[in-house]
């Protein structure tokens, strides 16, 4: 049997070659799943929140509000810009850590606001409020915000899915935790802050494992 020459090999890979449309760079196709989730965030927030059941319960206590936002605003940010980065090969493993000091900030904050009204309200702040709202609001907005961010980072079929999934989910569930913010008019009891950290740890593993193949196939 005769072997094919190295020139009839080639020319017969490059008959059947598709052409590769090269992806835009992560910063900008982190950018424009950004401002597509904070532009319908907003909306919904514009829309259907209480603006004034949320001043009168954080009036006097503005600048925690605000720093406590800023905390989770962030870390949902820092995350899913992280997670287009570690898509790409190459990258530095930096990336897979940015998230994290907005998100301790954002545990803290919100461990001293619950604090603050466990002091204020004495045995009240141990009650459970309406902990199980939370919960199906955090899971419902993940799931909304999950198709377009996923569909996004499999573009770049990363090798290493999992930490892109991880990230992705940190994301994704920080989105949800602030845009809740917005629907949540009363005090955080710590039992709410622990089902609202349940809600989000739910959110990442159920991404991660759901999507490790999907960005890895893709």
């Amino acid at each position: 049997m005769t072997r094919p020459s190295l020139d009839t090999v080639i020319d017969a890979l490059a008959a059947d070659a598709r052409p590769v449309t090269s992806l835009p760079p992560p910063a900008l196709r982190a950018t424009s799943t950004l401002v597509t989730i904070i532009v319908f965030g907003a909306a919904g927030v514009y829309l259907l929140s209480d603006a004034g059941a949320l001043r009168e319960l954080y009036s006097g206590r503005e600048a925690a509000f605000g720093l406590e936002m800023t905390a989770i605003l962030a870390t949902g940010l820092l995350a899913i810009t992280a997670a287009f980065f570690a898509s790409i090969p190459g990258r530095s493993r930096w990336w897979r850590t940015a998230p994290l000091p907005a998100f301790a900030a954002w545990l803290i904050l919100s461990g001293a606001g619950c604090y603050g009204d466990l002091v204020r309200n004495g045995a009240s702040g141990w009650v459970m409020g309406e902990s199980v709202h939370c919960l199906v609001f955090i899971v419902a907005t993940s799931a909304l915000l999950a198709g377009p961010v996923v569909w996004r980072l499999s573009r770049a079929a990363p090798i290493e899915p999992m930490p892109v999934a991880l990230l992705g989910g940190l994301g994704i569930a920080a989105f949800s935790a602030f845009i809740l913010q917005f629907f949540h008019p009363f005090a955080v009891t710590f039992l709410d802050l622990a089902v609202h950290l349940v809600a989000i740890l739910a959110v990442v593993v159920v991404i991660a494992l759901l999507n490790r193949r999907a960005l890895g196939s893709a």
